[in-house]
């Protein structure tokens, strides 16, 4: 079974969602959980919002479960994907 590291400071897992949403990534709780040990993905979301990036927030549905996908909109051209 593999191990989340879960002392990981509210700074870094900041900056690697940035990083990941700048890249093109979609991210989900559960993604961020396993990928930065992050346990408020919505905290860090709210908190990149605050600092003026332009995160969308996607309601899904799986069966009766729904859940957040966050992603940032890419631009025709742009070189992030």
């Amino acid at each position: 079974m593999e191990t989340i590291d879960l002392d990981v400071s509210v700074e870094s897992q900041s900056k690697m969602i940035k990083e990941f949403l700048l890249n093109g990534g979609r991210l989900t709780q559960i993604k961020a959980l396993k990928l930065f040990g992050c346990m408020r993905l919505a905290s860090r979301i709210n908190d990149l919002r605050n600092e003026g990036m332009d995160i969308i927030t996607k309601m899904e549905k799986r069966g009766k479960k729904r859940f957040a996908v966050y992603y940032i909109p890419q631009v025709a051209g742009d070189s992030a994907t």
